[in-house]
């Protein structure tokens, strides 16, 4: 196997051009982790060897919801944290322990070398062109993937060949800016990493309209990342300092205080939600796929890309060992079980997003109540479902598996369990009768008290069946 890869690849755990995202915040949710550790066996294990954290968010993390911090407890689910540089250079150096697997550094891809026409076209391989030069040449391949990430020019390679692939987009203007802080060797709170979500109020101040988060990596150090739907955002130190100790919560400003920044801050734009439907395509050509953000790519502040990418690359694994990749059925049956897996994170992000004023594409709605209605329950539904698990054991499993895009978010909506089980905890709610621990306001400091106990009683009920 042959990977063509743009860039110079570093020896170490450091960023690069190919990978913009790289200075931002990266986790893998469970179901990533596992599809990670199915592809390179050893991989939690090594990245927690260096430096790599495996979090409980319900334990390990303060969040802020719309109410302000919500109770600390453990639950059953992790989160996989390590920067972007350490996640590539881990799996590159167990990917280099397979045989037969060779990097050409240094190569950009530029199309598709194919034989025949129509329903018989086969993609042979590719065309590239060596890096900062005119020099070029042909790599001819019986299977060949395009894992190019969001800035793939596969639909453009499929449209040389005649094959129109739909793509389905929403942009709601998200941006956010990040920066590396050391902290001290002494502990600065309980918590390993913390969460502060926005006002879900269009009418609260701009300044409380920010999502403000603290990502832990190795080495003891942080990534401090604020964030916004539509509103402007820091891209110099001064500015990005001064909005963070105006934002919803205290905390965040006083965890900066107390570390040491080591970088400039980082800013993007490039959040747009993608969808390339090439499993709509009336037929494909045999030899090739496109796989993970090359075909799906969502706004990356949900944190679904990486996990995504894995549990793709995990369906092409599995897909192949029994289907010849070669064969002519290959690529749509590929496309077809990896279009039903995007579908849960594509849901996911699109919902939330379709409900700011400014987004545009092919998936926005049209403005209106019913738009304005979808941006303001978002949060707070999201904090519903959070509370509810405290009382029902049923919505705790399936919940679990909603954000770990194990389950899709309308299958989630209309399981009677799930449904009876939100219903009675909103009934509780209102009569003050929930064993939930309430929430604590923003402007104080995250709560450390531990509610496992509480939450155990939900636990212990548990059957493990699910309907």
């Amino acid at each position: 196997m042959t990977i063509l890869e743009q860039d110079r690849l570093p020896q170490g755990a450091e960023g690069r051009r190919g990978t913009p995202q790289a200075w931002h915040n990266h986790f893998l949710l469970d179901v990533g982790r596992e599809a990670a550790e199915t592809l390179f066996p050893g991989f939690t294990d090594l990245l927690l060897a260096r430096g790599g954290a495996r979090l409980d968010p319900g334990y390990d993390a303060a969040a802020c919801f719309v109410t302000g911090w919500m109770p600390r407890a453990r639950t059953s689910t992790s989160t996989l944290f390590a920067s972007r540089p350490m996640l590539e250079a881990t799996m590159r150096q167990l990917l280099l322990r397979e045989p037969g697997v060779a990097f050409r550094e240094g190569v950009r891809v530029v199309g598709l070398l194919s034989d025949g026409s129509g329903a018989e076209t086969s993609v042979t391989g590719v065309s590239y062109l060596e890096s900062g030069s005119a020099a070029g040449g042909e790599l001819r391949a019986d299977f060949v993937v395009d894992a190019a990430g969001r800035g793939s020019q596969g639909c453009n390679w499929m449209r040389r060949l005649g094959y129109d692939v739909d793509e389905l987009t929403l942009d709601a203007k998200v941006s956010y800016s990040s920066r590396w802080y050391q902290l001290p060797d002494e502990p600065i709170s309980w918590w390993k990493w913390m969460m502060v979500l926005p006002d879900s109020d269009p009418r609260a101040a701009q300044s409380h309209q920010y999502l403000c988060i603290v990502f832990p990596i190795e080495g003891n150090r942080i990534i401090a990342m604020m964030a916004s739907w539509g509103l402007p955002m820091p891209s110099d130190a001064q500015s990005f300092e001064r909005l963070a100790r105006q934002t919803r919560s205290k905390e965040f400003g006083r965890v900066l205080d107390a570390a040491q920044p080591l970088s400039d801050v980082h800013h993007t734009r490039s959040t747009r939600n993608v969808w390339r439907r090439f499993d709509r395509l009336p037929s494909t050509p045999r030899g090739f796929v496109a796989v993970g953000d090359a075909v799906g790519a969502f706004n990356p502040i949900y944190g679904q890309g990486m996990s995504s990418a894995a549990v793709s690359g995990l369906i092409l694994h599995r897909l192949a060992e029994r289907i010849d990749p070669v064969a002519a059925e290959f690529p749509a049956e590929f496309y077809a079980e990896q279009a039903r897996f995007l579908k849960r994170p594509w849901t996911l992000a699109i919902t939330r997003d379709r409900g700011y004023a400014h987004a545009r594409g092919t998936e926005a709605i049209i403005d209106g109540p019913h738009k304005t209605l979808l941006r303001r329950i978002n949060w707070p539904a999201f904090q519903f479902f959070a509370e509810a698990v405290w009382q029902d054991s049923a919505v705790d499993i399936h919940f679990n598996r909603l954000i770990n895009v194990r389950e899709s978010l309308p299958g989630f909506l209309t399981n009677p369990r799930v449904l009876g089980g939100l219903g009675l905890y909103g009934a509780k709610k209102l009569l003050r009768l929930t064993r939930v621990p309430p929430t604590v306001p923003a402007e104080l400091p995250p709560p450390e008290t531990d509610f496992s106990t509480v939450r155990g009683l939900v636990a212990s009920g548990r059957t493990g069946v699910l309907r």
